[in-house]
């Protein structure tokens, strides 16, 4: 199962980025091959979602992202992981493993890193 993780740098020790469509990076890991791919998001807020998904990830753990983006992935069937901050890219995964981090099925509004 493929899951992303939009970046503030290119490594998986990085911090999540607060909101998913400024990602620097998306890291893309294969939860059972282990395979790491790193993916440099040089586009645009609209496009960032289209880049992040022609891998075609299951699973996004982000901090935040625009409603447009969320109801896109939604019916492109990707399972969207939301409200996660302060935590890098490696935490984040491990914490989505043991069940501590779970979909979300509407949108949420955040409002300085807080989940409303």
């Amino acid at each position: 199962m493929l899951i992303c993780l939009p970046l503030e740098g290119e490594k998986i020790n990085s911090l999540l980025s607060v909101r998913f469509e400024e990602a620097k990076y998306f890291l893309l890991i294969d939860n059972e091959t282990k395979e790491l791919e790193i993916v440099e998001n040089l586009a645009s807020c609209d496009e960032a979602v289209y880049l992040a998904t022609t891998k075609r990830p299951k699973v996004i753990i982000t901090g935040n992202l625009l409603p447009a983006s969320f109801d896109f992935l939604k019916a492109s069937g990707v399972k969207i992981i939301s409200g996660v901050f302060g935590q890098s890219g490696k935490e984040a995964l491990e914490n989505y493993k043991k069940g501590k981090l779970k979909p979300i099925e509407t949108h949420q509004t955040t409002v300085k890193g807080k989940l409303l």
